[in-house]
């Protein structure tokens, strides 16, 4: 399967869907005081964003005040104009629709931070490998990236039909991504969600 068709197989079921009303009322979850998200999110350096897989813009809305500027990007037009009318006011903001394997059209080396909640979780491995090389390309050196990502260990099924529609991801693939991409793991922390221990991570990485 070519990297096209990955994106597309996982990425037509969230073009239209219910999700990112309900996901309103779960945001808290990532931005609580005792959060592992907002822990590891604090390390990060806000001159100059992106938020990947923006969805609808809830998350960029809550930190809007605290950053330089933010990229909100995401491979769906419908997604862009969403967070355009709800963000568009904001003059430190733009917007991107990608073609849901880089960072393009976003220039090398300009990034100082990314970060990519409840959505990573789906993406199919080839998919997730080509967004860590890209990162390390347009993070800045010593810029990280902050990825929620599965960690299910499910080689070989269909993505929509495993526990949350986890995509199959383990901390040693992630690791050797990473590797390949010299790009350095500073944390990775395994956390439950949706009931199931252990059935992702978090994972904060760093452009040396």
């Amino acid at each position: 399967m070519t990297i096209e068709k990955s994106v597309q197989h996982v990425a037509s079921a969230w073009k239209s869907s219910p999700y990112y009303a309900d996901a309103e009322r779960w945001t808290h979850l990532f931005w609580g005081d005792n959060t592992v998200f907002l822990r590891l999110f604090k390390k990060l350096a806000l001159d100059n964003v992106i938020e990947l897989a923006a969805g609808h813009g809830r998350h960029s809305e809550r930190i809007v005040g605290q950053c330089g500027a933010i990229a909100l990007m995401d491979i769906h037009q419908e997604n862009i104009d969403a967070c355009r009318s709800r963000l568009g006011r904001f003059p430190t903001l733009s917007f991107f629709v990608n073609n849901g394997y880089n960072f393009e059209p976003i220039a090398a080396d300009t990034i100082s931070a990314i970060f990519c909640y409840d959505a990573m979780v789906h993406f199919a491995p080839d998919v997730v490998q080509s967004y860590i090389k890209d990162t390390r390309r347009v993070l800045l050196s010593g810029g990280m990236a902050l990825y929620h990502h599965s960690n299910l260990n499910a080689p070989g099924t269909n993505y929509a039909k495993n526990i949350h529609a986890r995509n199959h991801m383990t901390q040693e693939l992630f690791r050797s991504f990473c590797d390949e991409a010299r790009m350095e793991i500073v944390e990775s922390i395994s956390i439950r969600w949706g009931g199931v221990e252990d059935l992702d991570r978090i994972s904060l990485i760093r452009r040396p």
